[in-house]
Order: structure tokens, then sequence, then C-alpha cells
């Protein structure tokens, strides 16, 4: 009836009664707690199925996502905000039905493939591999450029490997640079895009946490020599293109929190690229957009909150190893909630314009003023 056999598979049945499951998340080589979780359910019979987590904060304000369709499509099972982190119910309308269910709106390698196939045509894409990962499995490089551009920017996401809604944003960042508009056109041209989506490729594909894992995850690891195919090679990827900035995208905590269901760039401590950080932040401020608003006051200052010494004392971070490399004039990371900004619900579609608001900012910020057509008008 429930299966972790599925792509991105991850959950425990720890219990079935009737139509009321109990069910915990698997931690696999994760040290601590974490949340992510995905699974299919064959419900075998019609009327209400009441599912449970054996701990808190393992569902987002707005529930799980569900697919009916495989998980070409995702939507929120709650409109409104819940404040319950535990449990969630399901209106099963037919024997027989199966869905998918996910703490967030999942992206695998099947949904980057469909977007590749969209663009697949387009002279200014190309699709290539950065390494294979341990399980040999393809790691996915894309790179978008029209002739010779001035400028060069590295986007990562998925070093944690159950973020699925940066990567969402990510395609959206590319989707704009691959527009057939004045502004994608004027992007591509001064701005080579370089982006892996999956740094953890098998534990995305797997539906490992990523997050803690032992004996260090692969946001940790970018001080020699290196745990990690994606890690490793991603080093010699930056030494290559020389990219003007390194944007890691990441997502937070499920829920709650002062920091957890806002946007915001993460402070690194290192003057220089702090001001840096500010300067991308008011650019990034100016483009908000309502569907997913940004708030440079949300920014994490070095020192603060989590953001302190203490966190990166398992590893370096690709931010802090870019920072330290001369033709590197700005790195950053930025998180990304799951289901909300703020009062605001937020779904694949917004992440995508959100995505490209981000890449409006990354072309001021490097170039100057862009054409204002919107790449997903």
């Amino acid at each position: 009836m429930i299966t972790n056999r599925i792509p991105g598979g991850n959950i425990e049945v720890v219990s079935v009664n009737g139509r009321n499951v109990e069910l915990d998340v698997e931690l696999r080589d994760t040290a601590g707690d974490w949340f992510y979780w995905c699974f299919q359910a064959v419900l075998p019979e019609a009327g209400n199925w009441h599912f449970r987590f054996v701990r808190d904060n393992k569902v987002g304000t707005h529930g799980p996502a569900v697919s009916l369709d495989g998980g070409k499509s995702w939507r929120w099972l709650y409109p409104e905000y819940r404040e319950n982190s535990r449990e969630f119910d399901y209106a099963c309308p037919a024997a027989g039905q199966t869905v998918l269910f996910c703490m967030g709106m999942q992206y695998l390698e099947r949904d980057f493939r469909a977007f590749l196939r969209e663009f697949e045509e387009n002279p200014a894409l190309h699709a290539g591999t950065l390494c294979r990962s341990r399980k040999g499995r393809e790691v996915e490089l894309v790179t978008i450029r029209e002739g010779e551009p001035e400028h060069a920017v590295l986007l990562t996401s998925r070093h944690h490997a159950g973020e699925m809604m940066a990567t969402h944003a990510l395609e959206g960042i590319l989707r704009f640079a691959l527009a057939d508009t004045e502004s994608g056109r004027g992007f591509r041209r001064h701005v080579a895009l370089h982006a892996v989506p999956f740094a953890d490729k098998d534990g995305v594909e797997d539906g490992d946490q990523g997050k803690n894992r032992m004996p260090h995850d692969h946001a940790r690891d970018y001080q020699e020599p290196g745990l990690y195919p994606e890690t490793v090679a991603l080093r010699g990827l930056i030494g290559r293109i020389r990219p003007e900035f390194v944007l890691d995208l990441h997502c937070p905590w499920i829920r709650g929190g002062d920091t957890n269901e806002v946007s915001y760039m993460v402070g690194t401590g290192h003057a220089g690229m702090d001001a840096e950080l500010d300067r991308f932040a008011d650019l990034l401020e100016e483009e908000r957009i309502p569907e997913a608003p940004y708030f440079k006051k949300n920014n994490l200052p070095f020192g603060t909150s989590w953001n302190t010494a203490e966190n990166y004392a398992g590893g370096m971070t690709i931010k802090h190893y870019a920072a330290t490399l001369p033709f590197v004039r700005n790195a950053q990371t930025i998180e990304i909630p799951f289901a909300n900004f703020g009062d605001v619900t937020v779904d694949r579609h917004a992440m995508l314009l959100y995505g490209e608001s981000i890449a409006r900012a990354l072309f001021r910020y490097l170039h100057g003023e862009l054409q204002t057509a919107s790449a997903l008008s």
C-alpha cells in the first residue's frame, strides 16, 4: 500500500490500523533529526485517510505536496496555513487511487530532463556532464551562452538532497536566460550561465536526507581532498570557468522560527564579500515579485542565529571556498523556503518567477539595466 521504492523515496511505515497510518522518516546516514520524506500510496479504500508522524516538524505549513500524475505536477494539500507539523488527512475518492505524497514539491532528474527536452533546439543551451556520482549516475552540468559573454556565473543546488524548492527556482533562472525575449537574449549575450542542479545526485535520486550526512555532507566538502565526486568536480569547474558570481541555492528548516518562512541570503563574515551581498540584495529587492517576495531585511549576517563559525566547523562550503579565489567577485548562499514566503503561499510557478527575479538581479549586478519584458509572461 505504501512504498518508498520510487525515485526520491523515503518513508518508514510504523503501523497501519484501518485508515490510520503512523509514519517516520528514514534518517539513513544523517546525524540527528531531519524532515525529508516522499512516498507513494495505493489506497485500498475510499474515505478519509489519517497520516501521523511519530515526531513533530515533519509536515510543512500547507501539509504535504500531493501528486496524482506520478510526480509531473504537485499541489499543496491545504490551501490554508496549518500549525500541525505532524499529521495530515487525505480524502480518497475511490478505492485503488495512487497518490504521491512529499514534504515539498519534488524535483528529480526526470523533471530536469523534461526541462532540457523543452529547450533542446535552443542553440544557446549546452547540456553536458560534470562527473559521475559515487553510484555511477550522470551529474548534469548545463551552460547557457551566446557568443563570447564577458561575465560568468555558477549556480548550484541540492548540496542537501531534500531541498527541492531551490531547484525549481534554479530552473526559473535558466528559463529566463533561454527565453526568446530581449531580456533573455541580452542575458546570454553578456553572461555565460553555468548550472549544476544536483550537487548530491545520489542523495536526490535515492531519497536521502542529505543534510548532516556522516562524516560530513556535500555542502561541507570543499576542503582538500574532498569525499564526493561532485564537489571535487565543482572545484575543478570553478577553476576552469572562473565565475565572477557563485550562487548556491538552498532551503531552510521545514517551518517556523524567524528564518524558515522567508527567503534570505547568508552573510560570510568577509567584509568585502558581505558588501557585495548588500549590493546584490538591493537589486534583488528592487526586482521583488508579489508571488515570492524577497526582503533584504531578512538576510542573516554572520554571527547571528545558526550562521556562526561553529556551524561551519564540519567543513568548507562552496561559498567560502569560492570567496578565497581572486577572480570571484561575489559568492553567496540564498535560502528558499518550502511552502510560504511570509504570508504568501508558493508553488512551482512561484519558484520559476522567483528564479526570473534572481536572474534579473544577477544581470543588473554584473552588467547594468535589462529590458523589462518578462520571460514567463
